[in-house]
């Protein structure tokens, strides 16, 4: 799994790398078209020679923008589709690779979950092991010292009945008790 998501974490990265260069690409294209001029050439004079050479030149001029405008269109639809699908298959990516670190919190956790489970429940065993030295070391010493002070005693009183312990269940784990015997 890691493998898996190292390489998509990989593809994502290299995605965003290519969106930012295609994204650059077309805002270049878009302020050069945006900032586009026209020369335009005043006749010298009003003769009829003149004005169809400033008609001429003014036509001439209006067909390479229109042709240059046109070709600045084209690469921006060409731009736009490839980032657009490049976004598209980012996002997939994305969704993926959050499904697979999600799945992997889990997993890793899971496993957190059922050694901290083994950590309680060997605790317990030795909380009960540790009470019950202390109730053959009572059992022992009880009678001794209800002689020594020459009237009956308890020295320990034994109320727990009971001590935390962990259950696996069908879908997950139970915080209850277990009988100290």
């Amino acid at each position: 799994m890691k493998e898996n998501l190292a390489e998509l974490k990989l593809e994502v990265d290299t995605l965003h790398t290519k969106i930012d260069t295609l994204q650059a690409e077309i805002d270049t294209l878009y302020q050069k078209r945006s900032s586009f001029q026209i020369n335009v050439s005043f006749p010298k004079d009003n003769t009829p020679e003149a004005l169809a050479e400033f008609r001429q030149k003014n036509t001439e001029e209006a067909a390479k923008w229109q042709g240059e405008i046109q070709e600045i269109n084209q690469s921006l639809k060409v731009l736009e589709a490839q980032l657009n699908q490049k976004k598209t298959t980012l996002q997939q990516k994305k969704s993926r690779l959050e499904w697979l670190e999600l799945q992997q919190q889990v997993y890793e956790g899971g496993k957190l979950l059922q050694e901290q489970v083994k950590k309680v429940n060997e605790t317990a065993n030795q909380l009960e092991a540790e009470i019950q030295t202390l109730r053959q070391i009572y059992q022992e010493l009880n009678p001794l010292y209800c002689e020594w002070v020459q009237n009956p005693a308890n020295i320990v009183d034994f109320k727990a009945k009971t001590i935390p312990y962990v259950y696996v269940k069908d879908n997950g784990f139970e915080l209850g008790n277990k009988a100290i015997d």
